[in-house]
């Protein structure tokens, strides 16, 4: 493979985690064989065109040419954007452990109160999210929901707010634009033959 496949290989392979995605899973999204997948990031098949676009698409990334001259700005432009996307799942990655922290605490505190359980299934659910889904400052506010719940005078609201923001966050996930897509239209989930009816 030459330096410029390996580089594209490497990139594709960044994204593809970037994403949370696993090989298996740009598989389905690109309609690329995962073994396919597997030997473009081994670097030990060429890369067709035809893969690349499908796998571009599938991670939401462009491909373009750009001069030559512009490759340092566009490199430079790509790098910032990345690293924000990064501190951004690090962050939700934190927050989730802190909200996984404080579930403990209460199931231990107070292993009895009525409608823990339903807390701690409405955050198992939530945890099956990939988690640039998931967002930030719902996160936030249902943790510091959640660390109320502990307080005897406030525990009975505290749980019922919790429960609530637990779910406008799995709503907000399962049902809002995808990340770094902002509202673009979405695919159609099948597609007719024309050539089947002949």
């Amino acid at each position: 493979m030459s330096y410029d496949s390996a580089g594209i290989a490497a990139r594709l392979q960044a994204a593809r985690k970037t994403k949370g995605l696993s090989q298996r899973e740009l598989s389905d999204l690109a309609g690329v064989p995962q073994a396919q997948i597997s030997r473009i990031e081994a670097g030990t098949v060429d890369l067709r065109l035809s893969s690349l676009v499908a796998l571009a698409h599938a991670l939401d990334l462009e491909l373009t040419l750009v001069p030559r001259k512009a490759v340092p700005a566009v490199r430079s432009l790509s790098r910032e954007a990345v690293s924000a996307n990064r501190k951004d799942i690090v962050a939700v990655q934190k927050e989730m452990q802190r909200i996984s922290e404080t579930m403990r605490g209460l199931q231990i505190k107070t292993p009895n109160l009525d409608g823990l359980q339903q807390l701690q299934k409405s955050f198992s659910d939530l945890q099956r999210f990939r988690v640039p889904t998931l967002d930030l400052d719902g996160l936030k506010q249902l943790r510091q929901s959640m660390e109320q719940i502990s307080r005897p005078a406030k525990e009975m609201a505290a749980l019922s707010q919790s429960i609530k923001l637990m779910q406008a966050v799995r709503n907000k996930a399962a049902h809002g634009p995808l990340p770094d897509t902002g509202d673009s239209p979405s695919r159609p989930a099948y597609s007719l033959d024309e050539d089947d009816d002949a």
